[in-house]
């Protein structure tokens, strides 16, 4: 009690996930509560055969698996209250407050939001840094309430949340008017916000976190004169390819993207299992490597039927642009990579044309499909420019994500969706120091950890064989001496980096961004490395926090079955 505290609400996406351990990594404790935002227009799905049932989807059950996987299956289920929210929720859109509560039925969950609640006022902490990635879905009166009435009068609470368009789309105009409310009630209420573009809880006119040095929309010519911008601009529509191509590069090295940080966290795990001789801990081990290549496969799949299949109405122009001649090469690959999917096993069992076929197979004929749009200037141009992605239907541009998808299967690469909720983890590790300077001071190190010193934060005693698993935090870690992760950057990394007001009436509401007038290119990725491979390492450490954490007691969430 009385100590700076962080607690979370999310909607547990895989961009979630990674700011989840990458706090981890950077506070100096556990979250004091983890609350799963259950957004119904994502986590049911209607029955094929009776559109008056409902069931789990696929969705929701990706998001349990980043719990259970991650954080050992303790949250605070938040359920869905934004009633007759109109077409923009899909299906869900129409559902009266009666109708949706009882979709709890068909996740096998209650609503435990006053559960959440409490474990955050109990705590009663001088500074409470609250985590948001995700729509409110009709609960932000009740958060906001809570706050203002039973924490405010001694606490200082500062928001960090990724503003994007999926989160204000999914939350009611209640939702923001209480968030709005809340931040007119105190100066003791500040938010630092990020976007990947328009879209802002506080802020306006919202700034995107890239700046001018990564815009929305680019024409053919502009992606021709600046090379490096277009692909940045393109990448930041993947957190894999984010991770990989912009944290710092050795020779001889693995990327230290998404396969880099799931398969440090697996080592960790099998080491714990062989110090303890605990079998369960090895199961967790294979669970983790299990999840990142169904991950991969699911993406894929996702892309190739649709996103970038040969009949996408939204690709017309790019289709266009390759030529009249590529189009029957676009569909005879399409179809042999589909039936390589198809054929790997538990997922059709294979056929005549594709019996037995292996991940490798099948990603290596989604390869040979995506290469066929690599287009006449070489590197994929037609499928991000806006000469190819006109604002009208079915283009709907400008859609960078296109070309993005593609650059990534044509090297074989999860894409993993948009890094969105990442850069949260960019903020904090850029401004918790100037924000909060006591919770800065007692964050831990990696390198302090991963050496078993006595001035790390007291955590429990298995803590540092999960560290010293493999070499490295060690290695990764050494160049940044023993200070932590939020105060390792150097200066060159945070002078790309402003923080400042988003409001003219709201002055506690922030925005961090690029300096205006940063260009791309490639001075600028290299001292932006230093803060990529702080978020990476940041996920690493935090997920082995949290393990060492829950090996004794958790407090972050209520246990589930099987947990």
């Amino acid at each position: 009690k009385g100590d700076s505290q962080w607690a979370w609400l999310g909607d547990m996406e895989l961009d979630d996930t990674l700011l989840g351990l990458g706090a981890a990594g950077i506070f100096p404790t556990p979250p004091l509560a983890v609350g799963f935002l259950v957004n119904a227009a994502h986590c049911a799905e209607q029955s094929s055969g009776d559109s008056a049932v409902t069931k789990a989807s696929e969705m929701y059950r990706e998001k349990r698996v980043f719990l259970d996987t991650f954080f050992r299956g303790l949250f605070f289920a938040v359920l869905d209250r934004y009633a007759k929210a109109g077409k923009s929720r899909g299906w869900v859109g129409d559902l009266t407050a009666e109708e949706l509560a009882r979709l709890g039925v068909a996740y096998g969950l209650t609503d435990e939001l006053s559960e959440w609640i409490e474990r955050v006022v109990d705590a009663q902490p001088s500074v409470l840094h609250l985590l948001l990635s995700g729509p409110l879905i009709g609960r932000g009166r009740e958060v906001c309430q809570a706050l203002r009435e039973r924490l405010l009068d001694k606490t200082q609470i500062v928001f960090w949340t990724y503003a994007g368009s999926f989160n204000l789309t999914h939350s009611s105009e209640e939702d923001r008017q209480s968030l709005r409310d809340l931040f007119d009630s105190s100066p003791r209420v500040s938010m630092v916000e990020t976007t990947l573009k328009s879209g802002s809880w506080l802020c306006d006119p919202s700034r995107p976190f890239w700046g001018q040095a990564c815009p929305t929309a680019w024409t053919l010519e502009e992606a021709k004169t600046n090379a490096v911008g277009y692909d940045m601009s393109t990448d930041i529509q993947s957190v894999n390819m984010f991770l990989e191509e912009y944290s710092s590069t050795t020779d001889g090295a693995p990327k230290r993207g998404l396969r880099w940080i799931f398969q440090q966290i697996a080592e960790a795990r099998g080491h714990e299992a062989s110090e303890l001789g605990v079998s369960a801990l090895g199961a967790r081990t294979t669970s983790v490597a299990q999840l990142l290549q169904e991950l991969e496969l699911r993406s894929l799949t996702t892309n190739l039927t649709a996103m970038v299949n040969p009949s996408s109405g939204s690709m017309g122009k790019v289709r266009e642009a390759l030529g009249a001649a590529e189009q029957a090469q676009l569909e005879a690959a399409h179809r042999k990579a589909v039936e390589l999917l198809e054929a790997l096993p538990g997922r059709g069992g294979g056929s005549s044309s594709a019996p037995g076929a292996s991940v490798q197979e099948a990603t290596r004929a989604a390869q040979a499909y995506a290469e066929l749009y690599r287009g006449q200037h070489g590197d994929f141009h037609e499928a991000g420019c806006v000469e190819c992605f006109p604002k009208d239907k079915p283009y709907s541009g400008p859609r960078l994500d296109k070309r993005c998808i593609l650059r990534c299967m044509a090297q074989g690469q999860l894409q993993g969706g948009p890094t969105a909720d990442l850069l949260v983890v960019l903020a904090l590790l850029l401004h918790l120091r100037s924000i909060d300077p006591a919770v800065a001071a007692a964050a831990p190190s990696p390198a302090r950890s991963a050496a078993g010193s006595a001035a790390e934060v007291e955590v429990p005693p298995v803590c540092c064989s999960l560290l010293c698993a493999s070499n490295v935090l060690a290695g990764e870690t050494s160049r940044m001496g023993q200070v932590p992760l939020c105060r390792s950057l150097p200066s060159e990394t945070e002078a790309l980096f402003r923080l400042q007001p988003g409001s003219a009436t709201l002055p506690y509401a922030l925005m961090t961004d690029l300096v205006p007038g940063t260009e791309m290119n490639e001075g600028a990725k290299r001292a932006l490395a230093p803060l990529v491979d702080a978020a990476a390492i940041a996920a690493v450490f935090g997920a082995r926090r949290l393990q060492a954490t829950a090996c004794s007691t958790a407090p972050w969430g209520l246990p589930r079955i099987g947990s």
